[in-house]
């Protein structure tokens, strides 16, 4: 049985954001073992009769306990610069169902599926925030022919916190206590948002809304649990045992690379950009001001104009 397309119809708590609830769909595996991505597929408005192959295409890929619904206000606003956006939820997470291990490589595994069914042939732009832009360099590195450039938004390797940062978050993060306590705690939940903002509190009401039934549906589903959990564990590994293979490869690549930074950023410290900056002289940096780790959500307009600079 071939791979097929169908539209998003399940009724899951984590449903799509209002606007884009048209443009979602549902890659289902060949086989019950290989699982289902979903993902949004937005055309530009002022291009409905091109043919969706003929169209520069952005995909977005987010990060660690998120879902495509990251990149809500990214969306309409490639399409208004005449894009094809692509955005899926990571397998494991969001709405998308993980028949196998969940893995980096996985990951990337199905988003390079996701090209070959719905852009087969390419090229197009990566775009990864935070573990979704290690998702992005592993296709790209991977596939280069598939992929023009690279827009790294908070996230890389080599980067990230140092070795002994790394050790302190993983014994954090591989214990499920604090995880599920979320369960009986919205308030609680609520609060573990504000780090990835530069200010949370002065996000549109739509969103906060969003945000707050969002982080609830991600803390009581036993799925995302389990791969939120796996893929930290994945992620540890890659950053302790992959930089060097990484970076080898990077200076390798010959598509554009582009790292974008929230100024306020307390996840993931601007020196890790700097890192990942001197492997290539040719890799531009800039600092979205007033952004913390998802500029994408804070600062969408900005973030977008650089991205297509």
């Amino acid at each position: 049985m071939p791979f097929s397309i169908t539209p998003y119809t399940d009724d899951s708590p984590m449903k799509p954001w209002p606007s884009l609830a048209a443009k979602a769909f549902c890659l289902n595996g060949a086989s019950p073992a290989e699982g289902t991505v979903f993902f949004y597929d937005s055309l530009p408005y002022n291009a409905p009769e091109k043919k969706p192959g003929s169209l520069p295409c952005m995909v977005l890929i987010h990060g660690l306990g998120d879902e495509a619904d990251s990149w809500r206000h990214t969306i309409p606003l490639l399409n208004a610069a005449g894009y094809r956006a692509l955005a899926p939820d990571l397998p494991g997470f969001g709405r998308s169902v993980a028949r196998g291990r969940i893995s980096l490589k996985n990951h990337a595994a199905a988003v390079l599926k996701l090209l070959e069914v719905v852009v087969p042939g390419g090229p197009v732009f990566l775009a990864g925030n935070s573990m979704g832009a290690v998702v992005a360099e592993a296709v790209a590195l991977q596939k280069p022919e598939l992929i023009r450039g690279l827009v790294l938004l908070d996230g890389s390797i080599p980067g990230g916190p140092a070795n002994p940062g790394i050790f302190a978050l993983a014994k954090l993060l591989f214990s499920r206590k604090w995880y599920r306590a979320y369960r009986a705690d919205p308030e609680g939940a609520w609060a573990s948002l504000y780090p990835y903002y530069a200010d949370l509190d002065s996000m549109p009401p739509e969103d906060r809304e969003f945000l707050k039934e969002r982080v609830m549906a991600r803390v009581g589903s036993p799925g995302q649990e389990q791969a939120f959990f796996a893929i930290q564990r994945s992620l540890v590994w890659t950053y302790l045992t992959a930089a060097s293979r990484y970076a080898r490869k990077i200076k390798r690549y010959k598509g554009t690379i582009k790292l974008l930074w929230g100024e306020k950023d307390r996840i993931m410290p601007l020196s890790s950009a700097k890192v990942f900056q001197a492997l290539r002289k040719d890799i531009e940096l800039e600092i979205i001001g007033g952004a913390g780790h998802l500029p994408h959500q804070e600062k969408p307009e900005e973030t977008v104009r650089r991205m297509l600079a």
